[in-house]
């Protein structure tokens, strides 16, 4: 989890702890959930392949695990 605190961490612009404080696991990819708190934060879904998809609050959670689980990245490290 370590390294997906510090990839949240510099995707969303929070510290270690609100980072830790705002995220999840999530077993369908092997990974984990972070989002930004406050009305209209982003968030973002890491792999357990480090693959990461971020969303902005408009993109519900379901939504948002279903285009990771397409494929879809928001960099090259899928």
């Amino acid at each position: 989890m370590d390294e997906s605190v510090s990839i949240a961490m510099k995707m969303l612009h929070i510290d270690e702890d609100t980072a830790r404080r705002n995220s999840r696991p999530v077993n369908e990819i092997g990974g984990f959930y972070f989002w930004q708190p406050g009305r209209g934060g982003s968030s973002l879904l890491i792999g357990g392949d480090g693959g990461v998809l971020a969303a902005t609050s408009a993109v519900s959670f379901e939504k948002h695990l279903a285009a990771f689980l397409d494929g879809r990245r928001s960099d090259d490290r899928a």
